[in-house]
């Protein structure tokens, strides 16, 4: 038998004629193979639509015989754990592409594919166990991190000094609610509180840890007799603002408030104590005497400079000008004291950086924006999809680079990493479990229960398990169907 197709559209029908739904390949075969059977009365099949219901984004279709009246219902869904498949895992899928349950009935409404509601929503996540099964499918994902780190090269040598030097990966989380730990300002000093511990005891052997700039952090980390670094960003980042009052100024004060030798000092600063922390060995001692000696070689003193400097070969002009007035060199060599990196070169000497750690908090607004506040166990589930999201892919190979100059800065060139395209298995591990848990609880529950209260609708197409009808199926998008995103994080 041949089907004709569709037609064109033309605009002409009504807007009801334009909704869609989510049909399964298993149960459109089964709807195919139906539609030419033969009912009852013998009749050449010609079933004509008597119904047609949406639940969610699934169909639910009543056929009828035209000669003996006899009825058949087809859904375009299996059903899975009392709700039907497709509308779980369109739920699913929003979730673990980092959409907002608004966002998400935005866009079904707009298709006019069906919505689920937040109640559903929220009943996939905590009665079907969505959300336990994130945070295991987490778990699973840091222990294979940390056997990775293990496996590293910088494990075997050193016993990962730093983890995420060895592999870039999350090993560990720690996430604290509002409602739990009231300050800002020491919440994160209570998330390394117990973040350590939890490394520690999954076998790693933590030596050195590399922070913002926070003083509580240091002294925790030095009474568990482990090495502190302060990352050099944080160091550096202020270094400019400190030395302004020295650099510029009004014309009444200059050379006794400031200096105009020093008025092309500040940005360049910055440089040289990058420069400083990256070679002075991991000394701290020596740090402190390169960055002094960063007034010398602006005074034309090379004496202690790098043989690799620039200013160590023959006809080199200094770019900068010269430091001569006394008071200008004294100035200069006081602001370089009170730097963060001069004060703290104990905790700057190793040049550690927090970059890999800055890059996954910014993958994390994908999951979590922070114009949002989540109750307290979405955030917990987003964050761990955030988490296996990098551990997957944080890695990836470059298939190619480029260079590009920021218009804003001409005289910064960098170079683009062009990578390979990102995979997503664990959206898969996460469905896979999903599935087996509800079929096993199905299994579980069915034993317990006794055969005449269990009741089965005439278009029950089970998903490897038995089928309880829900009303929550029904649910559609309303305008007061906000989203559950109002406690505080």
């Amino acid at each position: 038998m041949m089907l004709d197709s569709a037609g064109i559209y033309t605009g002409d029908e009504d807007a009801s004629d334009q909704d869609l739904f989510v049909v399964e390949r298993k149960t459109f075969k089964s709807l195919c193979s139906g539609l030419v059977q033969q009912c009852g009365c013998l009749s050449n099949p010609s079933w004509t639509i008597a119904s047609f219901i949406k639940k969610g984004h699934v169909a639910r279709v009543q056929f009828v015989c035209p000669h003996c009246k006899q009825s058949r219902v087809w859904a375009s869904s299996r059903v899975l754990a009392g709700h039907y498949l497709a509308n779980q895992k369109l739920v699913h899928a929003f979730t673990c592409a980092g959409m907002l349950p608004r966002q998400y009935m935005n866009f079904a409404l707009f298709a006019g594919m069906g919505v689920v509601k937040q109640k559903y929503i929220s009943s996939v996540y905590l009665n079907q166990l969505y959300q336990q099964v994130v945070t295991d499918v987490a778990e699973e994902s840091m222990k294979a991190a940390v056997e990775r780190v293990k496996e590293s090269p910088h494990h075997a040598k050193s016993g990962e000094r730093i983890v995420h030097f060895s592999t870039h990966r999350i090993v560990g989380i720690s996430t604290l609610s509002r409602q739990q730990h009231r300050v800002a300002q020491t919440r994160e000093v209570a998330c390394t509180k117990i973040v350590l511990p939890q490394v520690i005891a999954r076998g790693l052997n933590i030596t050195e840890v590399a922070h913002d700039y926070q003083a509580t952090i240091k002294l925790y980390v030095r009474q568990l007799g482990m090495v502190n670094s302060y990352d050099t960003w944080h160091g550096t980042k202020n270094v400019a603002k400190q030395l302004r009052h020295i650099c510029a100024g009004t014309v009444r004060t200059r050379d006794r408030m400031w200096f105009t030798e020093l008025s092309d000092k500040a940005r360049c600063t910055k440089v040289h104590l990058y420069w400083c922390m990256r070679n002075c060995g991991g000394n701290p001692v020596r740090l402190r005497a390169m960055i002094m000696n960063i007034s010398k070689h602006f005074q034309g003193d090379h004496q202690s400079c790098s043989s690799e400097s620039p200013c160590q070969q023959p006809g080199y002009v200094p770019k900068r000008k010269p430091l001569t007035m006394p008071a200008a060199i004294s100035a200069y060599e006081a602001a370089l004291r009170k730097t963060l990196i001069y004060k703290n070169a104990d905790s700057c000497h190793l040049c550690r950086d927090t970059y890999w750690v800055e890059s996954f908090n910014h993958q994390l607004l994908t999951y979590l924006p922070k114009r949002i506040h989540f109750h307290t166990k979405t955030f917990e589930m987003r964050m761990n999809l955030a988490v296996m999201d990098w551990n997957e892919n944080c890695q990836r190979m470059a298939t190619s680079h480029h260079e590009y100059t920021d218009v804003r800065r001409p005289d910064h060139h960098s170079t683009y990493n062009v990578l390979v395209k990102k995979t997503y298995r664990f959206v898969n591990n996460i469905w896979s479990m999903y599935v087996l848990r509800n079929i096993t609880s199905q299994q579980i529950l069915q034993d317990d229960e006794d055969d005449d209260e269990m009741v089965l609708p005439d278009d029950a197409a089970l998903y490897d398990g038995d089928y309880v009808d829900s009303e929550d199926d029904d649910y559609v998008c309303s305008e007061d169907g906000g989203d559950d995103e109002e406690e505080d994080n």
